[in-house]
């Protein structure tokens, strides 16, 4: 499967381990990836893995361009702590027509933005975690378990 992980604003510390835990499973269970991230995001992930141990055959671009250089893709997992993120989930479901499935987190878990998503079809996953990222491990694995 052809696997596009959606990342917005690096803000809380476990988003790019976390990240990278999913880009591990997903590569090991033989999927191809590609991530639209945030600018920033994307430094870090890059910063995070400078030998490209982790990243070596994936497909990186900016959270923008991926909206409008349109491509196939088999299904989206979107990473979201703010409304932004939320926002970019819907739209590239909306966008791309794809299964798409969430992780909603931060320090609270933010009930509207889970309503907004799943509103859309979107199934949502949820993990209290700021810090600590086994919270968002769980429920990763949860995701790719029920999904793939």
């Amino acid at each position: 499967m052809k696997i596009m992980i959606i990342l917005g604003c690096p803000e809380p510390p476990v988003l790019i381990p976390s990240f990278i835990y999913l880009l591990n499973m997903l590569k090991n269970n033989g999927h191809e990836v590609v991530v639209s991230a945030n600018p920033a995001a994307l430094k870090l992930i890059e910063t995070a893995d400078p030998e490209k141990y982790y990243l070596k055959g994936v497909g990186f671009q900016n959270i923008d361009e991926g909206l409008k250089h349109k491509f196939d893709v088999d299904m989206i997992i979107g990473f979201a702590h703010n409304d932004a993120a939320v926002n970019y989930i819907i739209t590239y479901k909306t966008v791309y027509g794809s299964k798409t499935t969430a992780l909603v987190f931060g320090r609270c878990i933010n009930e509207e933005f889970v309503k907004s998503l799943e509103e859309e079809g979107i199934k949502t996953f949820t993990a209290r975690a700021f810090h600590n990222p086994m919270p968002v491990v769980v429920q990763l694995k949860k995701i790719v378990n029920e999904n793939l």
